[in-house]
């Protein structure tokens, strides 16, 4: 695995995300916070975590059994901004989409009150410290938390 094998996997979950969103919102320009990529083996897991430690550190204060958070050295450039944080999430049948990035949102209660009652492609996921609004796409499930990345972490630490 690559720096340019990922860049390609990282650009084609950002082009999945935001053909979803233009087709189920009317927002433009929405900021990139946060990336998961679903694996779709244990190959291409350890692939990607030999490559990732050699662009970033680990990061996540909530490293949970599903995969290890990275802060990237240099953030990879896409067409929805910079990516800093990337999560590489272990094999899991249950997530057979190819990845799901966070995106945030200038006011995330009026988001809520527009979208969150306008069809069946969203849902409301409630956590301890923040919630979040999952969109779903034709390969990705895309996020809109009413807290950002770092925003979570500080309540985590």
């Amino acid at each position: 695995m690559t720096r340019q094998d990922l860049v390609k996997i990282v650009n084609y979950i950002v082009h999945q995300a935001q053909q979803a969103i233009l087709e189920n919102t009317d927002e433009t320009d929405l900021p990139l916070d946060y990336m998961g990529i679903f694996t779709k083996d244990d190959t291409e897991f350890a692939d990607l975590e030999r490559l990732l430690m050699t662009l970033g550190t680990p990061g996540d204060k909530t490293a949970t059994a599903t995969g290890s958070t990275y802060l990237l050295k240099e953030p990879l450039d896409t067409a929805a901004g910079p990516l800093k944080v990337l999560k590489v999430r272990k094999p899991d049948h249950t997530r057979p989409q190819r990845g799901a990035p966070d995106f945030r949102v200038r006011n995330y209660l009026s988001f809520k009150e527009k979208y969150l009652s306008r069809g069946h492609n969203f849902s409301l996921i409630v956590r301890k410290e923040y919630e979040m609004m999952e969109l779903k796409g034709v390969d990705v499930l895309v996020y809109f938390p009413s807290k950002t990345f770092d925003e979570r972490q500080l309540l985590a630490g």
